[in-house]
């Protein structure tokens, strides 16, 4: 029986920013998933983030593209279009690309941030598909702060251990520093409204990628952590020229991207990358 996206399924993603479809992937498309996640870990992209060998793993890969194929093929092949399309009302829903990650041992929880101040994404129709691998409770999954898909854009964060608040972009930007929200959380539990999931294999939780959100690490109590997060897009979605001017970006350079109807997108342009796959079926 194919998954049903109900009414409240909807209105989670459209008024928290998040919402968990429990269930909605076949043992089939699982094998698939971790065959494809394997394929990650033992071929690393150009930006792949730590090292997958040794007792303490944490490894972050992003968009490699020799795993593009891999994906849209997978993508094709599931049910990932048609549930985007329903839960926006999107007649149209893009495959953007993949992030793989991989915790073992006494690996630290991954700092709190929003994808869309590293990425020129703008619009209500942008989905992180965030599949759990393996049973993790909500502690150690992904969360979020209810409503902060539709707030303030803050600065991005470095990732420095030492300052979970390190301003990615500080005065070459006009953005907001990060607050810390871990640290507020630990002297006053109830200071953000953060939402999260107990979820195993099978569940898929969808969210808003500006929402505020962290990953949780691994320990004794979770001594393995994976998942896999493919994004897609759809109608209300745009290219957005937010990212600061600057020519010392990194990581984070942007090169144009060229649009399916010639040349290349520009701000407010509905996102259609050149050779982007339609994942929709409907």
């Amino acid at each position: 029986m194919a998954f049903e996206v109900t009414v409240e399924h909807k209105q989670s993603l459209q008024e928290d920013g998040i919402v968990k479809l429990p269930g909605l992937i076949d043992d089939v498309l699982l094998d698939e998933l971790n065959r494809c996640f394997g394929w990650s870990v033992a071929h690393p992209g150009p930006i792949a983030a730590g090292s997958p060998e040794g007792d303490n793993v944490f490894f972050v890969d992003n968009a490699n593209p020799e795993a593009r194929p891999m994906y849209r093929n997978l993508v094709s092949n599931s049910p990932f279009g048609r549930i985007a399309a329903e839960l926006w009302g999107s007649e149209y829903v893009g495959y953007y690309a993949e992030e793989v990650f991989w915790k073992t041992g006494r690996s630290m929880a991954t700092f709190w941030h929003q994808d869309t101040v590293y990425s020129q994404w703008g619009g209500e129709h942008w989905g992180n598909f965030w599949i759990p691998l393996v049973e993790m409770n909500a502690e150690y999954a992904i969360r979020v702060v209810r409503g902060s898909h539709q707030g303030i854009m803050y600065d991005g964060t470095t990732f420095n251990p030492k300052d979970p608040t390190d301003p990615l972009w500080g005065d070459a930007g006009d953005f907001p520093r990060l607050p810390d929200i871990s640290a507020d959380i630990e002297k006053d539990p109830t200071s953000w409204d953060v939402a999260g999931f107990d979820v195993e294999p099978g569940d898929v939780v969808v969210l808003h990628p500006h929402c505020l959100h962290t990953g949780g690490g691994a320990d004794e109590n979770l001594p393995e952590r994976k998942n896999l997060v493919l994004r897609f897009f759809g109608d209300k979605s745009f290219f957005s020229d937010h990212l600061p001017k600057t020519k010392d970006r990194g990581l984070y350079d942007h090169e144009p991207i060229p649009a399916t109807s010639g040349g290349y997108l520009q701000d407010g342009d509905p996102y259609r990358p050149e050779g982007t796959l339609q994942a929709n079926a409907v």
